[in-house]
């Protein structure tokens, strides 16, 4: 039995007991492979980013309503002519894109940054962004900013709620 501080005072619970306390608390630790979905406070349609992680970020998707996307794929929506799509394409697996994510001490994620280093890595010149946590994860929920800008574009710094998923 292990003696923890709670609400009420001292409290004596299991080390398994425990443990589950703080996962739940924890949320995206670094446990398995991770699927992170965040969405714009205010218009979750406008900006999203959606990506997994494991030992490191394997898939990353930014959705901006400032940038389209070739996408041969995409059918024509009430959005977007065919082939033409607001979800760009998956920047960790991109030669020339540079995705690195830095863990806090309890091993989550608390910052990606991307970056497309060589003319060309993208259809976008000098996109370039971060997404940063502001809290753990309560649940599996926790609030972070996404800032991001390409060559002759402003920056844009966006409110976020992200979702994490465990697979």
């Amino acid at each position: 039995m292990d003696t923890v501080i709670g609400r009420r005072g001292l409290v004596r619970v299991s080390g398994h007991a425990l443990a589950l306390a703080l996962l739940a608390l924890v949320g995206c630790g670094p446990v398995a492979e991770t699927t992170v979905s965040c969405a714009e406070l205010s218009d979750p349609d406008l900006t999203r980013v959606v990506m997994t992680v494991d030992t490191a970020v394997s898939e990353l998707y930014v959705v901006t309503p400032e940038f389209l996307w070739a996408d041969p794929d995409q059918p024509e929506t009430r959005r977007f002519d065919a082939g033409t799509s607001d979800v760009s394409p998956n920047l960790a697996d991109r030669p020339g894109v540079r995705v690195e994510a830095l863990r806090g001490r309890d091993g989550a994620v608390r910052v990606v940054d991307f970056a497309a280093l060589e003319p060309g890595a993208l259809e976008l010149e000098g996109l370039r962004g971060s997404l940063v946590m502001h809290e753990t994860y309560r649940g599996d929920r926790a609030l972070a900013s996404f800032f991001y800008t390409a060559s002759g574009h402003p920056a844009h710094i966006v409110p976020l709620q992200c979702r994490c998923f465990r697979d």
